[in-house]
């Protein structure tokens, strides 16, 4: 027996009738996602393409957030504080005390915290 997944569109169609009724069910959904069910199930939601591409876009922020605050942990963690990692962005050759990037990412214990 499966689980009743929950339904997050207000329109809804049965994948039966895609083939016959989905232009008709898109242009009443008035852009709102459209949940193609089938046994009552959710099996995927068609959305407009503008809505698509905003979903991409937000995944994308959230993702490059994410990495941002990875890189400002790693950059505490490499160089052991918050003075050294705001030198290291504005004039890394000097939070280095001199070295190249890569030394540095070779490196590691090499500086001195």
């Amino acid at each position: 027996m499966s689980t009743k997944r929950k339904n997050y569109a207000e329109k809804c169609i049965d994948i039966h009738d895609i083939e016959s009724s989905l232009d008709l069910v898109m242009n009443e959904s008035k852009g709102s996602p459209v949940a193609v069910m089938k046994d009552g199930n959710p099996v995927f939601y068609c959305v407009p393409a503008d809505t698509y591409a905003a979903i991409l876009e937000a995944v994308e922020a959230s993702e490059m957030r994410e990495l941002n605050e990875r890189v400002y942990q790693l950059g505490l963690e490499l160089l052991g504080d918050e003075d050294r990692w705001t030198l290291w962005m504005k004039k890394p050759s000097l939070a280095l005390n001199g070295q190249s990037p890569a030394y540095f990412g070779a490196f590691r214990t090499a500086i001195s915290v």
